[in-house]
């Protein structure tokens, strides 16, 4: 009987939002394969203070890395709703060789998104000849902007990532 309450109990939590994870297939937007190894990175803020005073505050950060399939999940951190209101969600899809993809901002040219929901399929274009790797290191580095903001050492996985596409904007920089 024990275990019957914890499963409804369980069911219940997740019916009003509190055990949800962000779910996705991460393909190949020319090819529609599913993309091995893309990193996805989740931010959640809330609203701390009063209005027109008030700012961003990290709930936390998660990453993790799509499977064979391209698929993906990351839990859903919701903030305890005693010290703001709302839930901010920014998530990015990195993969060396793609333009990085947000739910926030498009790129290029850097624009705002109109539907900042997480779809179920993420399709990531190949990194175009001639785009400036400079740019799309400021372009994650926005779309990430809380992650960053708040420490490297919360994103590793991003970090190391983004390794070779440091090393290429840096051959780029020296070829000028």
């Amino acid at each position: 009987m024990t275990g019957r309450l914890a499963a409804l109990l369980l069911l219940a939590l997740a019916a009003v939002g509190c055990a949800r994870t962000v779910q996705g297939r991460v393909l190949d937007a020319e090819t529609r394969q599913p993309i091995r190894g893309a990193v996805v990175v989740g931010v959640w803020t809330t609203l701390s203070g009063l209005p027109g005073l008030h700012s961003h505050k990290l709930v936390g950060v998660r990453e993790t890395e799509t499977d064979a399939d391209g698929l993906f999940a990351l839990e859903r951190l919701r903030s305890s709703g005693l010290e703001g209101e709302g839930d901010g969600q920014a998530m990015t899809v990195y993969k060396f060789g793609y333009v990085a993809w947000s739910n926030l901002l498009a790129f290029p040219p850097l624009r705002l998104r109109q539907d900042q929901d997480v779809p179920g399929e993420i399709l990531l274009q190949r990194f175009p000849e001639g785009l400036s790797r400079q740019r799309h290191l400021l372009f994650i580095g926005d779309a990430t902007g809380s992650a960053m903001g708040y420490g490297h050492e919360r994103i590793p996985r991003l970090r190391e990532a983004l390794q070779p596409e440091l090393q290429l904007q840096e051959r780029e920089g020296q070829g000028r």
